[in-house]
Protein backbone atom coordinates (compact mmCIF):
# COMPACT_ATOMS: atom_id res chain seq x y z
CA UNK A 1 0.00 0.00 0.00
CA UNK A 2 0.98 3.36 -0.69
CA UNK A 3 -0.15 6.53 0.85
CA UNK A 4 -0.50 9.65 -1.58
CA UNK A 5 -2.61 12.20 0.75
CA UNK A 6 -2.59 12.85 3.98
CA UNK A 7 -4.40 15.18 6.62
CA UNK A 8 -5.90 16.89 3.90
CA UNK A 9 -2.93 17.63 1.53
CA UNK A 10 -0.95 15.41 -1.15
CA UNK A 11 2.06 13.73 0.45
CA UNK A 12 5.44 15.03 -0.65
CA UNK A 13 6.71 11.56 -1.47
CA UNK A 14 4.24 8.49 -1.38
CA UNK A 15 4.83 6.62 1.78
CA UNK A 16 4.91 2.53 2.08
CA UNK A 17 2.78 0.49 4.14
CA UNK A 18 3.40 -3.00 4.16
CA UNK A 19 0.82 -5.37 5.13
CA UNK A 20 2.82 -6.66 8.08
CA UNK A 21 3.15 -5.63 11.55
CA UNK A 22 5.57 -3.13 11.34
CA UNK A 23 2.88 -2.07 8.42
CA UNK A 24 0.18 -2.29 10.76
CA UNK A 25 1.84 -0.13 13.76
CA UNK A 26 2.16 2.58 10.55
CA UNK A 27 -1.21 2.46 9.94
CA UNK A 28 -2.78 2.75 13.64
CA UNK A 29 -0.44 5.33 14.17
CA UNK A 30 -2.08 7.43 11.21
CA UNK A 31 -6.04 6.19 11.94
CA UNK A 32 -5.35 6.74 15.68
CA UNK A 33 -8.36 8.17 17.39
CA UNK A 34 -8.33 11.16 20.18
CA UNK A 35 -7.66 10.00 23.57
CA UNK A 36 -9.73 13.03 25.36
CA UNK A 37 -13.00 12.91 24.02
CA UNK A 38 -15.84 11.01 22.12
CA UNK A 39 -14.61 9.94 18.68
CA UNK A 40 -17.39 7.81 16.47
CA UNK A 41 -16.19 6.91 12.98
CA UNK A 42 -17.73 4.53 10.04
CA UNK A 43 -15.84 2.21 8.95
CA UNK A 44 -17.06 -0.01 6.13
CA UNK A 45 -16.07 -2.08 2.77
CA UNK A 46 -17.67 -1.31 -0.56
CA UNK A 47 -17.12 -1.46 -4.19
CA UNK A 48 -15.96 1.04 -6.41
CA UNK A 49 -19.96 1.19 -7.46
CA UNK A 50 -21.31 1.48 -4.06
CA UNK A 51 -22.05 -1.84 -3.14
CA UNK A 52 -21.03 -3.22 0.57
CA UNK A 53 -22.61 -6.51 -0.38
CA UNK A 54 -20.57 -8.82 -3.63
CA UNK A 55 -22.79 -11.99 -5.32
CA UNK A 56 -22.71 -13.88 -2.57
CA UNK A 57 -25.68 -11.51 -0.54
CA UNK A 58 -22.55 -10.93 2.01
CA UNK A 59 -19.47 -8.42 2.36
CA UNK A 60 -17.41 -11.99 2.09
CA UNK A 61 -16.94 -11.91 -1.58
CA UNK A 62 -15.53 -8.33 -1.75
CA UNK A 63 -12.90 -9.42 0.85
CA UNK A 64 -9.06 -9.15 -0.44
CA UNK A 65 -6.17 -8.71 1.69
CA UNK A 66 -6.25 -5.28 1.64
CA UNK A 67 -9.25 -4.72 3.67
CA UNK A 68 -8.58 -7.05 5.78
CA UNK A 69 -5.45 -5.36 6.66
CA UNK A 70 -7.32 -2.40 7.50
CA UNK A 71 -10.08 -3.69 9.28
CA UNK A 72 -7.95 -5.98 11.84
CA UNK A 73 -5.83 -2.69 12.00
CA UNK A 74 -8.52 -0.29 12.72
CA UNK A 75 -10.78 -2.73 15.45
CA UNK A 76 -7.76 -2.98 17.15
CA UNK A 77 -8.21 1.10 17.76
CA UNK A 78 -11.96 1.12 18.95
CA UNK A 79 -12.99 0.61 22.20
CA UNK A 80 -16.68 -0.68 20.71
CA UNK A 81 -18.21 -1.66 17.58
CA UNK A 82 -21.51 -0.88 16.66
CA UNK A 83 -23.54 -2.63 14.35
CA UNK A 84 -27.40 -3.31 13.11
CA UNK A 85 -29.10 -6.76 13.87
CA UNK A 86 -29.39 -7.45 10.22
CA UNK A 87 -26.05 -6.91 9.19
CA UNK A 88 -24.72 -8.94 12.25
CA UNK A 89 -27.42 -12.09 10.61
CA UNK A 90 -25.68 -11.34 7.58
CA UNK A 91 -22.04 -11.71 8.26
CA UNK A 92 -19.64 -13.38 10.92
CA UNK A 93 -19.84 -10.99 13.68
CA UNK A 94 -17.70 -13.98 16.03
CA UNK A 95 -15.46 -12.58 18.11
CA UNK A 96 -14.32 -9.30 16.41
CA UNK A 97 -11.32 -8.57 18.56
CA UNK A 98 -8.85 -6.95 15.61
CA UNK A 99 -4.61 -7.17 14.71
CA UNK A 100 -3.32 -9.26 17.29
CA UNK A 101 0.08 -7.23 16.81
CA UNK A 102 -2.08 -4.23 18.45
CA UNK A 103 -3.21 -5.91 21.49
CA UNK A 104 -0.80 -5.80 23.70
CA UNK A 105 -0.12 -3.31 24.72
CA UNK A 106 -4.00 -2.15 24.24
CA UNK A 107 -3.87 0.26 21.52
CA UNK A 108 -7.68 1.57 22.75
CA UNK A 109 -8.67 4.71 24.33
CA UNK A 110 -10.04 2.59 27.14
CA UNK A 111 -7.49 -0.04 27.78
CA UNK A 112 -9.27 -3.32 26.91
CA UNK A 113 -8.18 -5.54 25.45
CA UNK A 114 -11.07 -6.13 23.20
CA UNK A 115 -14.14 -4.04 21.74
CA UNK A 116 -17.10 -4.87 23.01
CA UNK A 117 -19.55 -5.69 20.24
CA UNK A 118 -23.04 -2.92 20.46
CA UNK A 119 -25.67 -4.79 17.98
CA UNK A 120 -28.51 -2.09 17.32
CA UNK A 121 -31.69 -4.17 17.72
CA UNK A 122 -35.90 -4.17 18.29
CA UNK A 123 -36.29 -7.40 18.19
CA UNK A 124 -33.15 -9.19 20.24
CA UNK A 125 -33.47 -11.80 17.48
CA UNK A 126 -29.39 -12.47 17.61
CA UNK A 127 -28.06 -15.26 15.44
CA UNK A 128 -26.89 -18.29 17.79
CA UNK A 129 -22.70 -17.17 17.03
CA UNK A 130 -23.23 -14.20 19.24
CA UNK A 131 -22.61 -14.33 23.16
CA UNK A 132 -22.63 -12.47 25.50
CA UNK A 133 -19.83 -12.84 27.44
CA UNK A 134 -18.09 -11.66 24.25
CA UNK A 135 -18.40 -8.60 25.53
CA UNK A 136 -21.70 -7.74 23.89
CA UNK A 137 -24.26 -5.00 24.53
CA UNK A 138 -28.03 -4.81 22.73
CA UNK A 139 -29.22 -1.06 22.24
CA UNK A 140 -33.02 -1.40 21.70
CA UNK A 141 -35.38 1.35 21.68
CA UNK A 142 -36.77 2.20 24.96
CA UNK A 143 -39.66 0.30 26.31
CA UNK A 144 -38.29 -2.71 24.55
CA UNK A 145 -35.83 -4.07 27.37
CA UNK A 146 -37.84 -6.63 28.73
CA UNK A 147 -38.76 -8.18 25.57
CA UNK A 148 -35.22 -7.86 24.01
CA UNK A 149 -33.85 -9.87 26.89
CA UNK A 150 -36.68 -12.43 27.07
CA UNK A 151 -35.82 -12.83 23.16
CA UNK A 152 -31.67 -12.87 23.39
CA UNK A 153 -31.21 -14.37 26.61
CA UNK A 154 -28.87 -11.50 27.49
CA UNK A 155 -29.31 -9.93 31.27
CA UNK A 156 -30.71 -6.68 31.51
CA UNK A 157 -27.41 -4.98 32.54
CA UNK A 158 -26.14 -5.55 28.73
CA UNK A 159 -29.30 -3.77 27.58
CA UNK A 160 -29.06 -0.24 26.70
CA UNK A 161 -32.57 1.89 25.82
CA UNK A 162 -31.65 4.63 23.45
CA UNK A 163 -33.63 6.77 20.87
CA UNK A 164 -31.37 7.45 18.00
CA UNK A 165 -27.73 7.70 17.92
CA UNK A 166 -26.92 10.61 20.39
CA UNK A 167 -28.45 8.83 23.29
CA UNK A 168 -26.77 5.76 22.48
CA UNK A 169 -23.28 7.10 22.25
CA UNK A 170 -24.19 9.47 25.09
CA UNK A 171 -24.57 5.86 26.66
CA UNK A 172 -21.31 4.43 25.73
CA UNK A 173 -19.55 7.08 26.94
CA UNK A 174 -20.57 6.83 30.25
CA UNK A 175 -19.52 3.51 30.09
CA UNK A 176 -16.11 5.06 29.57
CA UNK A 177 -16.17 4.15 25.54
CA UNK A 178 -14.36 7.29 24.07
CA UNK A 179 -13.59 4.88 20.54
CA UNK A 180 -16.61 3.93 18.82
CA UNK A 181 -17.00 2.39 15.49
CA UNK A 182 -20.01 2.34 13.32
CA UNK A 183 -19.85 -0.47 10.83
CA UNK A 184 -23.29 -0.30 9.42
CA UNK A 185 -25.35 -1.71 7.42
CA UNK A 186 -26.72 1.20 5.32
CA UNK A 187 -29.79 2.00 7.60
CA UNK A 188 -27.54 2.71 10.41
CA UNK A 189 -25.45 4.61 8.69
CA UNK A 190 -27.22 6.82 7.37
CA UNK A 191 -29.38 7.00 10.68
CA UNK A 192 -25.66 8.16 12.62
CA UNK A 193 -24.90 10.69 9.33
CA UNK A 194 -28.62 12.19 9.65
CA UNK A 195 -27.96 12.77 13.28
CA UNK A 196 -24.70 14.64 12.94
CA UNK A 197 -23.32 11.62 14.73
CA UNK A 198 -20.30 10.39 13.21
CA UNK A 199 -17.06 12.68 12.41
CA UNK A 200 -14.88 10.48 10.23
CA UNK A 201 -16.26 8.50 7.26
CA UNK A 202 -13.38 5.46 6.43
CA UNK A 203 -13.85 3.05 3.30
CA UNK A 204 -11.98 0.20 1.72
CA UNK A 205 -13.02 0.54 -1.71
CA UNK A 206 -12.46 -2.48 -3.10
CA UNK A 207 -11.39 -2.98 -7.04
CA UNK A 208 -14.36 -4.66 -8.13
CA UNK A 209 -18.13 -3.47 -9.30
CA UNK A 210 -21.18 -5.79 -8.78
CA UNK A 211 -24.14 -4.05 -10.08
CA UNK A 212 -27.13 -5.77 -9.68
CA UNK A 213 -29.91 -4.47 -6.96
CA UNK A 214 -28.03 -5.14 -3.47
CA UNK A 215 -27.46 -2.74 -0.91
CA UNK A 216 -25.77 0.17 -1.32
CA UNK A 217 -23.37 2.19 1.19
CA UNK A 218 -26.12 4.41 2.19
CA UNK A 219 -29.88 4.02 2.10
CA UNK A 220 -33.23 5.36 3.56
CA UNK A 221 -33.68 8.99 3.93
CA UNK A 222 -31.92 11.44 1.78
CA UNK A 223 -28.43 12.90 3.28
CA UNK A 224 -26.63 16.05 3.12
CA UNK A 225 -23.55 14.90 4.28
CA UNK A 226 -20.56 17.36 3.22
CA UNK A 227 -16.85 15.68 3.75
CA UNK A 228 -13.23 16.39 3.47
CA UNK A 229 -10.41 13.47 2.15
CA UNK A 230 -8.43 13.27 5.18
CA UNK A 231 -6.15 9.89 3.68
CA UNK A 232 -5.63 8.15 0.62
CA UNK A 233 -3.88 5.02 0.26
CA UNK A 234 -4.01 3.31 -2.45
CA UNK A 235 -2.90 -0.59 -3.15
CA UNK A 236 -3.64 -3.48 -5.64
CA UNK A 237 -6.54 -4.52 -4.15
CA UNK A 238 -8.47 -1.91 -2.59
CA UNK A 239 -8.46 2.05 -2.22
CA UNK A 240 -8.54 3.23 1.43
CA UNK A 241 -10.33 6.85 2.01
CA UNK A 242 -10.46 8.48 5.36
CA UNK A 243 -13.34 11.81 5.38
CA UNK A 244 -13.78 14.14 8.05
CA UNK A 245 -17.41 14.90 7.99
CA UNK A 246 -17.82 18.60 8.19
Amino acid sequence: MHLIWDRGAPSARPVEIALDDAGAERLADLYAPPVDRVHVRAMLNTSVDGAIAGSDGTSGSLHNPTDSFAFGVLRALTDCIIVGAQTVRAEDYRRPSGRASLRTPSRRPGGAARPELVILTRTGDLPGSIEPDWPTLLAVPPGEETAAARRSGFPSAQIIAAEGPAQLIAALAARGHRALQCEGGPGVLTQFLAAGAIQELCLTVSHAAVGGQGPRLTGGEDLDADLALETLIVSEHATLTRYRVR
